[in-house]
């Protein structure tokens, strides 16, 4: 049997018991291999027949094969030269076909079947499995598909079968090529017993077929991942019944594995030899996983690697992220799905000779139903953040960013942004949207490293502006200068760098809410840059006039204030700072009270932020008048003292003792500064 330039042997996978049908994935070392024929023998060297079942770049091969003598083992001979030998009978287990859809929302069984049709030329993969079970997409990212599942079962009895879909979008089961039951549109999904959607069907005795047909509609961040499940009720099955696929229901397939890898010593004349042939090649699995629910273009994927090639010497893999393993059998998480580089070579004395070097495809395996939520798994988390970032590629750090900022892991992703911002010119467009995310939510949850936090914002600005600026890039530009110059203003008196922030958005990009928060805003810049009337006449145009039903707000919003204090002497920040927050979103003239803004400037002192305090009680001094104007100089000469201003800080005291000699502040400030005047 010397025709074929390699083989490999495989065997039943534990835990599948035998079936009519076979199927293996079979990582094929050459990626021009795709188009070379593969034959299949029995242990004893009888041809069976076989399908080459999907194949694309970067994936392996899944190759499905008569299996119905359950041999020992077999074996995959690759690039023979002899003539193809077909399945003979392919209605056993489960048929998967998943085709890119077109987010339409499909309501008739006529027109799935119609919008299966005109998908033919779109297919993203095939797979073979033995149940009607699946959590997501198990070919890529989630994306607008269409699912076709097609299985196979006996009856030895006229039956009376009841069937039931569970998914989150358009599904529709066909028995027989006749419609059983729907259920279009979207929707959330439910136990088969709570009286969804249920048909069902007499059916005499013999083979028939199920076709389940799924439509699934994609919004990001959004919607829960692909749910394509069906439940049968009747015959022996006197409960709903999910066919999982330990589901003995449909007729049986078996899944096989690859256990070793070997070249021909002499192929005979004729062979197909396409290139060079490897002299090594690995399975490969999934071994664990960090995800976010409805996105899987980011995520941690951690692949277990086998070497099937029996090797003397030390075997070395090195990975295109920079890691590496040693040993037959090694273990590595990539930072973020796509196409990975590894490569596999072996020390012979001094030497270090290559085996291969080969480009293979890594994505999620969320493939299973589950109400369990993806996790950060914290052996991933420290594998990825005992890395030097500086090595990182640029795809790699925001995949990171994604995930740690879907875990709320702020102090993780400060050690990682000095490493993105410097390699910010090398983020695709498509990302943009996680780094924007990931500063919006990093901003008010991480008040201590503001300097930090717009580095990152001028970095996304810029980028987002290099090239041909699409509504969605620009959208997101805006949204950045308009957190950058919030931060800026409230940080530094760098007042024109906010002006030109401002200018630069445009209005058009900005949601309802970003288009007050710029008005707003352009008030607060009148007021730091001392135009105080301005900043009053904008505030009030935001807030209107205070009569009837707004007098009763008015006086909500006094109580709010004085809520937030208490929330202050709670130690509960968070809260009177929402609190705070709401009043001056509804009433922007509240800024200029005495209560509202000295509560403001107590929280920022409480908050542990003296710059931000220091700058906005400045900006108080020529609005905060009467008896309340002792608090304010007593903190203002308190945090001049600490930002090194002794000259702000003595002149406060000076006014404080001179026009409030007998306040409370005045005593306290001799007190805190004896011998001041």
């Amino acid at each position: 049997m010397a025709t074929a330039p390699a083989r490999f042997t495989i065997e039943r996978t534990s835990g599948y018991p035998p079936g009519v049908l076979g199927w293996v994935d079979i990582n094929l070392p050459d990626p021009k291999w795709e188009t070379i024929p593969l034959r299949v023998f029995t242990d004893t060297g009888q041809p069976v027949g076989s399908d080459l079942l999907w194949t694309s770049p970067g994936e392996p091969a899944t190759l499905v094969f008569d299996s119905a003598s359950n041999a020992k083992y077999y074996q995959v001979y690759a690039g023979s030269t002899w003539p193809p030998l077909h399945l003979p009978d392919k209605q056993a287990g489960v048929w998967l076909e998943t085709r890119e859809g077109d987010g339409k929302v499909i309501t008739h069984a006529a027109d799935m079947l119609e919008a299966w049709k005109q998908s033919s030329g779109k297919v993203v993969g095939r797979a073979l499995t033995t149940g009607i079970f699946e959590g997501g997409n198990r070919f890529g990212p989630q994306r607008n598909l269409l699912l076709h599942l097609q299985g196979w079962f006996d009856l030895a009895s006229p039956t009376h079968l009841d069937f039931a879909p569970i998914s989150v979008d358009s599904a529709f089961v066909l028995v027989d090529g006749k419609e059983v039951v729907e259920w279009p549109g979207l929707h959330d999904w439910h136990a088969p017993a709570s009286g969804q959607p249920q048909g069902g069907i007499d059916l005499a005795p013999g083979r028939h077929g199920v076709d389940y047909y799924n439509a699934y509609v994609y919004t990001p961040g959004g919607r829960p991942p692909v749910l394509s499940s069906l439940a049968v009720k009747g015959g022996n099955l006197t409960q709903w019944t999910m066919l999982l696929p330990e589901t003995a229901f449909f007729r049986r397939a078996t899944l096989y594995h690859a256990t070793g890898y070997d070249l021909q010593a002499a192929p005979t004349e004729g062979a197909v030899v396409v290139g060079t042939v490897p002299a090594a090649t690995f399975n490969r699995r999934v071994e664990s996983e960090s995800l976010i629910m409805s996105d899987m273009d980011v995520g941690f994927v951690s692949m277990e690697f086998t070497c099937l090639t029996p090797v003397a010497g030390i075997l070395t893999w090195t990975f295109d992220d920079g890691g590496s393993a040693q040993g037959p059998i090694v273990k590595h998480l990539f930072a973020r799905p796509g196409m990975r580089t590894v490569h596999l070579s072996v020390l012979e004395g001094d030497k270090q000779v290559t085996l291969l070097n080969q480009t293979i495809r890594v994505h999620p395996e969320l493939i299973v139903a589950t109400n369990d939520p993806p996790l950060l798994l914290p052996q991933h988390e420290a594998d990825i953040m005992s890395r030097d970032p500086a090595s990182m590629t640029a795809s790699d750090l925001v995949s990171c960013f994604a995930l740690l900022d879907n875990y709320q892991k702020w102090d993780n992703l400060l050690k990682l942004l000095p490493a993105l911002c410097a390699k910010m010119s090398g983020v695709k467009d498509a990302d943009l949207p996680y780094l924007q995310d990931a500063a919006l939510a990093l901003v008010p949850h991480d008040r201590a490293h503001y300097a930090a936090e717009m580095q990152l914002l001028r970095a996304i600005v810029d980028r987002a502006g290099q090239g041909k600026l699409s509504p969605d890039l620009a959208a997101i530009a805006d949204q950045c200068r308009l957190v950058l110059a919030r931060l800026t203003l409230s940080t530094s008196d760098q007042t024109e760098d906010v002006r030109k922030l401002l200018d630069a958005i445009h209005p058009a990009s900005l949601s309802g809410d970003d288009s007050r928060s710029l008005a707003i805003l352009r008030a607060d810049l009148a007021l730091a840059t001392g135009d105080v009337a301005g900043a009053k006449k904008q505030y009030e145009d935001l807030t209107g006039q205070p009569s009837g039903p707004d007098l009763r707000s008015s006086i909500r919003r006094t109580a709010k204030i004085g809520q937030a204090r208490a929330f202050i002497d709670q130690k509960d920040d968070q809260a009177a700072e929402d609190a705070l927050h709401e009043v001056a979103w509804a009433a922007p003239i509240e800024k200029l009270s005495p209560d509202w803004a000295l509560t403001e400037l107590r929280l920022k002192q409480d908050e542990n932020l003296p710059v931000v305090a220091y700058l906005w009680a400045r900006r108080l001094l020529p609005v905060i008048k009467g008896e309340a104007r002792s608090e304010l100089l007593f903190r203002l000469a308190d945090l001049a003292f600490v930002q090194n201003d002794p000259g702000l800080a003595h002149k406060s005291l000076s006014e404080l003792l001179k026009k409030f000699p007998y306040s409370a502040e005045a005593a306290q400030a001799k007190e805190k500064w004896p011998g001041v005047e």
